[in-house]
């Protein structure tokens, strides 16, 4: 078919080309020709082609639908189907989605939420598994083993508006007091109330605000593992209700609550008062206070939520004064003069930020008078610095030293060193911390820590080695 209409231009474009030629002879051979009729009859011959030609386009016409219809074989039409179908599922269940006022997404966190902001729920993730040798001189010298130091799961939003928030925050008992370790467990539930632009009130179990190391989040500590001195001086969680004032200068907190987390010595049983998890009636205190102050003379809020600072980032300067004051319910046990345990605590620290470079310093002293034991002193200073060598790569140092005064024992002081690096990979939310401490003297019972990978030396012991490398995913 396509060969005849081929023919049949070449055929028109040679009469065409022909005939002035054919015509012009003519003229010549005999000008007295007949041009009407010699006319005519190449008109003729003209209007024949054009038919052939348009008959011919017509057909072509009809055999090009005819073969793209054979696209839609059966299978190809059954995908089509199936197709249609999803696509139709998919907007019916949008459309359900308005109607019912359901947004979902991704914005750091996942999220649920209402499109008017009343209500919302997102959800955070940590996940923290690390590697911890140790060396000291013992029966066991080397001890190595991998472990997962933190599996936390978050739902946090608010409710009725922007101004009542809530908090549950669950983690897997490691070590916990008076828990079994290996399951999941309420770390951290509270409702929370905003009263204006400046003042809030929670209630329900949380930290307490003392210390800026025990309140930053361990997502978003500088090397693997808190401080020594941190993890047998702080205070803690408990059950209570906090008061807090923030303005763009200035943070005030004031909690009472059912006391500290005796954490003294190491888990000790200096107080004996563990609230978390406890009950309204339980043992535990007369009263306690616990308080903290922040003075921002540099910088922004957001920046010391942790304790990095990113080269992109200002200037900052925070100042921290934090007390707890707590004395302990009867025991009808009296030993002396009585046998209520009163427990004091200071804290005060100091963080700076140059933007690419920081710089921590801390003091804790705990004060605590024992029915039994006596007046009892704790003293631990904590320095820490670090600086970025890339935009993704941050070495630190840190020292910290602490000491007993207890006339009944004789402890020895704590003195350790950590070096280490940080390489954030996605910030904190993808990060590898790698570090290694050294126990220039003894570490004694009241200042080893599990968590953080430091074990008791005995008395002649030679100097204690961790190392420890962690991965941290944040979702």
């Amino acid at each position: 078919m396509a060969g005849n209409v081929r023919r049949g231009w070449f055929l028109a474009l040679a009469l065409a080309a022909l005939g002035p030629a054919v015509a012009a002879q003519e003229q010549k051979d005999d000008a007295d020709g007949d041009w009407a009729a010699q006319l005519q009859a190449m008109q003729g011959e003209m209007q024949l082609l054009r038919a052939d030609n348009e008959r011919m386009q017509d057909e072509i016409d009809r055999l090009r639908v005819e073969t793209s219809d054979n696209w839609l074989t059966e299978t190809r039409a059954d995908e089509i189907r199936t197709l249609v179908s999803d696509v139709l599922a998919d907007a019916d269940l949008r459309t359900n989605h308005l109607q019912n006022g359901l947004a979902a997404g991704w914005s750091e966190h996942f999220y649920l939420a209402s499109p008017d902001g009343r209500f919302k729920l997102q959800l955070d993730g940590q996940i923290q598994t690390r590697f911890i040798w140790s060396y000291h001189d013992q029966r066991d010298r080397h001890r190595s083993g991998y472990e997962v130091t933190r599996s936390k799961l978050t739902l946090r939003g608010n409710v009725f508006g922007p101004d009542v928030s809530y908090l549950i925050r669950t983690d897997h008992t490691r070590n916990e007091p008076g828990l079994v370790t290996g399951l999941y467990f309420m770390q951290d539930v509270w409702i929370g109330f905003q009263l204006d632009n400046e003042w809030s009130l929670r209630a329900g179990q949380f930290k307490l605000p003392y210390n800026r190391e025990e309140l930053i989040s361990s997502s978003r500590q500088m090397a693997v593992e808190r401080s020594l001195v941190n993890e047998n001086m702080n205070i803690g969680r408990s059950q209570g209700v906090e008061l807090s004032f923030v303005d763009e200068t200035a943070k005030f907190m004031l909690a009472t609550s059912d006391g500290g987390s005796d954490n003294l010595g190491g888990f000790g049983n200096l107080l004996g008062t563990f609230p978390p998890y406890s009950n309204a009636l339980d043992e535990d205190v007369e009263w306690a206070f616990t308080t903290r102050y922040e003075l921002k003379a540099a910088g922004t809020w957001n920046q010391f939520t942790d304790f990095t600072s990113r080269p992109e980032e200002e200037f900052g300067l925070l100042f921290g004064l934090g007390g707890h004051f707590q004395q302990n319910e009867s025991n009808n046990n009296p030993t002396g003069d009585r046998d209520e345990h009163r427990w004091v605590a200071g804290a005060f620290d100091v963080s700076a930020e140059w933007g690419g470079a920081s710089a921590f310093f801390s003091i804790m002293h705990s004060y605590v008078d024992n029915g039994s034991f006596g007046q009892i002193n704790i003293t631990g200073v904590t320095l820490e610095g670090a600086f970025y060598m890339t935009p993704k790569v941050e070495v630190f140092a840190r020292w910290e030293y602490g000491w007993w005064r207890f006339s009944n024992f004789d402890f020895s002081d704590l003195h350790a060193v950590t070096l280490g690096v940080n390489y954030y990979i996605d910030g904190h939310d993808l990060k590898w911390t790698t570090d290694i401490g050294f126990g220039v003297g003894k570490i004694d019972q009241n200042w080893e820590a599990d968590i953080a990978g430091w074990r008791q030396d005995a008395d002649s012991a030679e100097p204690q080695v961790v190392f420890r490398t962690q991965f941290q995913l944040l979702f």
